[in-house]
């Protein structure tokens, strides 16, 4: 890759509560709904103590826009994939393409649906009450992603220990005051 290494926007799983506010907030900045199955964001429930969004990660080349039939989509400079809806037949390629899963499909407008991030300033970081959501590379990303799988494991060992549930209610506590606010 040339130049600086693209960022774009990370769930942290050992921070992730599976809220869901971040899709819904996509879901109402870019449909105007509230409909999550609307949002460009996507949250993956891995277990009672592990969730993770997924989005678009911008990647080089990217897998969707080759494989997409009909040249719907495009990539610009930053690395974001734009869509084209009137070319789009939704046939579902770009979303088979996509090493992450951080394509929607919108059968109701017969489109695909991809982060863009909201022009910079995404609306799913904004009220990710646990700021789960960062601005990361692939690189740090790939770094991030086994400590915070290593977290993950400490924390459930806490909780299955006995006395640990006092430390895991007190956490859930102070997440929904920021969730409240």
């Amino acid at each position: 890759m040339s130049g600086a290494a693209r960022q774009f926007v990370f769930a942290d799983p050992s921070k992730c509560i599976g809220c869901g506010l971040c899709g819904l907030a996509c879901a109402l900045e870019k449909e105007k709904s509230l409909d999550a199955t609307k949002s460009r964001i996507k949250i993956v429930w891995l277990g009672p103590l592990a969730n993770m969004a997924v989005v678009c990660r911008l990647c080089e080349n990217a897998p969707c826009v080759r494989a997409c039939p009909r040249d719907a989509l495009w990539q610009d400079e930053r690395g974001v994939v734009h869509v084209e809806d009137e070319k789009c037949d939704i046939c579902g390629w770009c979303i088979e393409a996509c090493p992450y899963g951080a394509i929607v499909l919108d059968a109701e407008r017969a489109t695909v649906l991809i982060c863009d991030l909201c022009g910079g300033e995404p609306k799913c970081m904004e009220i990710c009450p646990t700021e789960a959501l960062i601005w990361t590379t692939e690189e740090e990303a790939n770094k991030l992603l086994p400590s915070s799988l290593s977290t993950i494991r400490s924390l459930t060992k806490q909780v299955l220990e006995l006395g640990a549930w006092d430390s895991l209610f007190a956490r859930a506590s102070d997440i929904a005051s920021k969730v409240e606010e």
